[in-house]
């Protein structure tokens, strides 16, 4: 396979970074990074999810962060949230178009980390143990 190159800046001195490109590609990454937005989208791949059900598949998540990135996701059109009238309600999430476009992205990944995450998993250690969340408990004394 052929490596392929991006002209620097001193081969191309007229060359400028279109600013409407650069703005949507930052506003695409920022729709999509997070520390858990990834994750979500990956795993709605495979269909609807209920909160519980992401949150099940997220042990690491709090409640509070997986509300705020799934409304996020909601926000900038990448997923559905649907509250069905049951007692007690019952609120599913599922991609939207939008998010679904996002799968040959997924695919890529995917392969390149099938390529070279063995190598970056050598370059940085073991992975950190999972983190515990725990409530803050008032304890005496303090205020």
């Amino acid at each position: 396979m052929e490596k392929q190159t991006i002209a620097a800046a001193d081969e191309c001195p007229d060359c400028v970074p279109d600013p409407v490109l650069a703005a949507r590609f930052r506003v695409a990454i920022d729709a999509v990074s997070g520390k858990w937005k990834i994750d979500i989208l990956h795993l709605l791949l495979d269909g609807t999810l209920r909160f519980g059900e992401l949150r099940r598949a997220l042990p690491d998540v709090t409640q509070h962060v997986l509300t705020a990135q799934l409304r996020a996701l909601e926000t900038d059109g990448l997923l559905t949230r649907t509250v069905h009238a049951e007692v007690p309600p019952r609120v599913e999430y599922a991609l939207t178009e939008a998010a679904y476009a996002l799968l040959p992205m997924f695919r890529a990944l995917r392969d390149w980390a099938d390529a070279h995450g063995d190598d970056l998993i050598a370059r940085r250690g073991p992975p950190p143990p999972p983190r515990r969340n725990s409530r803050h408990r008032h304890r005496p004394g303090r205020a």
